[in-house]
């Protein structure tokens, strides 16, 4: 069987369906309150909170509603606050670090809800309402965090992934039916509130463990990378620069400023709708229908369509998207809305059905759109930040009209008037302004390829050994920067592939020849050379076994370090003895890797001549085993890594050349064995 094969075969038998099952099932527990909003909210009501802001003996009030409304709104701003440097914590710690600590801040959020609606139950309301408030922003924030949970399993399913992250997208609006779970419990038990989210709190405790299980680690992730690819994804740095890379993101966005202003205040307008009757379904359907049971109804319609919209209709919206294009995109965002704005005020099941509906589709398509208009104009190397940051500005130039809408519903007469005129205000004016913005769309459509920044460009330039992605595309002999960038940004592997597959050995290396000695040390010092996954390294500890006895037989003979210095006449041999002596130089080598002389292998790189250092490279080829070479490799790297090379490189230019071959003979051997081939020789 040829190693692709069994590469393949591999794959197929290790991905890991029940490791997701179980994942799916726990970040959807751990999504928090904020996706059920529309019955949670009158859950909460009824159960007291904020009662305080109501007139003695009323049960509950618009004003009530009104405060809960705002706490979830004004918190689910605050926590995408968060969202830009939560892709930085992710890079920095991994999926299972981040999944975890996301889970059980989010458990610890829940906590002080239940403190709260235990307050309120025993009529200390005033006192514990504020704790509430601090409660959603905290659940909120970790269920953001717990999210990213499932971008460690991305690579387990080499072919899949866009499905793999539209499923774990959907477990936020699956989360919806919750409070639903949570209502029948308690009509199944008797317990009330308080008791049921002290036992949802415990819930996501237990999946904090369960996610320590079972989620990814850093190094499984770049493990797993690595196998899908071919080839091992940069590693992230020593440090998090968070100014620093907000702020690059933010120059990102500013070079097609007036794009970005048109489609944020666009999309600012049109998620006001949303966001309001999601919050006051329950007061709005009481007031339309006139018992509190139709505003529970409507509360519960809503928050139904929401989880089915995410589990039925969500994994073929991004399709749909692909198929239709932004434009018609943008045209659809605007004709929801005018169906939802239309239907809105009837005292009607069937339209408010449809009005729910509408919402429901709308939210879910604009997180979608936000995510494939970025893909337009963010560098493939930027583009989670590039989408927090687009994001949070969107959300907050949401926040005065969402606010004001409360404020005019506060003094707006009782009755279903009071809603309707924010809702009529909201739905028209952002369906006004998706349609204006579909227009300018037309005539200021976005660029063939992002626009990258310099740096950006040098580094994804660096992977190749070039210094520009012109450079780039003579070297993998792709036309079009568009196509270039499209291939750097995908996320299929067969795409990687063939990206690879198509580099021209001999182009690269011309191109490196024309980079400066400084440029060559610095790609050797940001790409990563050198590390090694701990989890790697665990399981290539069985296959390497049996190579260490033998390196260490190799060093217990003749080639002991004590015995290097009355050996090293004998390497200067003349030429007559080249071959033993390259041999014998080989030997030392390894001795040395297998001492782990960190002094004597830079002594060994800075003396010898690089003809010898190429022969010698050449030499344990053909005597070593792969195992043997795998392992003195992986150990060489660990004493002497990418940015330690590099500093040999600038004390000693003539390593370029030997730095230059190696890469090329790895390289050849890589491309062949993705066109299927086996290395001759």
């Amino acid at each position: 069987m040829e190693e692709g094969d069994k590469v393949s075969q591999e794959k197929a038998t290790s991905t890991p369906w029940g490791r997701f099952i179980i994942l799916w099932f726990c970040c959807t527990l751990a999504s928090g309150i904020l996706p059920g909003q529309a019955l949670f909210i009158e859950l909460f009501a009824k159960a007291g909170v904020f009662s305080s802001v109501c007139s003695a003996g009323d049960s509950t009030c618009k004003d009530q509603y009104l405060s809960l409304t705002g706490v979830f709104q004004g918190g689910a701003t605050l926590a995408y606050c968060f969202g830009p440097v939560i892709g930085l914590f992710f890079d920095q710690w991994g999926a299972r670090a981040v999944g975890t600590a996301g889970a059980a801040v989010c458990a610890f959020g829940l906590l002080l809800v239940w403190v709260s609606v235990q307050g309120a139950a025993l009529g200390q309301d005033a006192n514990t309402s504020a704790v509430f408030g601090l409660g959603v922003i905290v659940c909120d924030f970790g269920s953001m965090l717990n999210s990213f949970a499932f971008i460690g399993l991305i690579w387990h399913f080499p072919g899949r992934q866009a499905l793999v992250l539209t499923l774990s997208n959907a477990t936020y609006q699956v989360s919806a039916f919750l409070p639903i779970a949570l209502e029948f419990l308690m009509r199944l038990t008797g317990l009330s509130l308080a008791g049921t989210m002290l036992a949802y709190a415990g819930l996501v405790t237990v999946i904090t463990y369960i996610c320590w299980l079972i989620v990814p680690t850093q190094a499984e992730f770049f493990r797993e990378a690595k196998r899908t690819l071919g080839m091992p994804l940069p590693r992230p740095p020593d440090r998090i620069r968070a100014c620093h890379m907000l702020g690059r993101a933010w120059e990102v966005l500013r070079m097609n400023s007036w794009d970005h202003i048109a489609s944020g205040l666009a999309l600012a307008f049109g998620f006001a709708f949303p966001g309001f009757y999601a919050s006051l379904a329950a007061p709005y359907g009481e007031a339309l229908f006139g018992s509190k049971e139709a505003g529970n109804e409507l509360a519960t319609l809503y928050v139904s369509l929401n989880g089915f919209v995410g589990l039925v209709l969500a994994p073929f919206v991004g399709s749909l998207a692909d198929r239709f294009g932004l434009l018609i995109f943008v045209l659809v965002l605007g004709l929801i809305q005018t169906v939802a704005v239309f239907t809105c005020g009837f005292p009607s099941w069937p339209a408010q059905a449809v009005c729910a509906t509408a919402l429901v589709l709308f939210s879910t398509l604009l997180t979608l759109f936000i995510s494939r208009y970025l893909l337009l104009y963010s560098p493939p190397n930027r583009f989670g930040t590039v989408q927090g940051v687009y994001a949070l500005v969107v959300m907050l130039a949401s926040m005065p009209s969402t606010f004001g809408g409360l404020g005019l519903t506060a003094v707006l007469p009782e009755g279903p008037i009071a809603y309707q005129i924010p809702m009529w205000i909201f739905g028209s004016s952002g369906a006004l302004a998706l349609y204006a913005y579909a227009w300018y769309f037309m005539s200021h459509p976005p660029p063939d390829v992002p626009t990258l920044l310099p740096d950006d460009e040098a580094e994804l330039a660096r992977n190749f050994g070039c210094s520009s992605l012109e450079q780039v595309m003579y070297v993998t002999h792709i036309q079009t920067r568009k196509q270039l960038l499209k291939m750097l940004a995908a996320t299929d592997p067969e795409v990687t592939y063939q990206l690879i597959r198509s580099i021209d050995t001999e182009r690269m290396m011309e191109m490196m020849a024309k980079l400066d000695l400084e440029d060559i040390a610095t790609m050797m010092e940001t790409g990563g050379v050198g590390e090694e996954d701990e989890e790697e390294e665990e399981v290539g500890q069985q296959e390497t076994a049996e190579s260490r006895p033998l390196l260490e037989n190799r060093q217990d003979s003749k080639n002991s370090i004590n015995s290097y210095k009355a050996g090293l006449a004998l390497a200067l041999a003349p030429t007559g003895e080249s071959e033993r002596r390259i041999r014998l130089l080989g030997d030392r080598y390894a001795a040395l890797v297998v001492a782990g002389d960190k002094d004597g292998l830079r002594a060994y790189l800075l003396q010898e001549s690089v003809e010898d250092l190429w022969a010698v490279t050449l030499d344990m080829e053909t005597r070593f085993t792969e195992a043997e070479r795998k392992k003195t490799d992986k150990d060489f790297s660990k004493l002497i890594p990418g940015g330690e090379f590099a500093k040999l490189l600038r004390q000693r230019a003539e390593l370029r050349n030997l730095l230059q071959k190696i890469m090329k003979r790895e390289l050849d051997r890589k491309v062949a064995w993705m066109k299927g081939k086996k290395m001759a020789g």
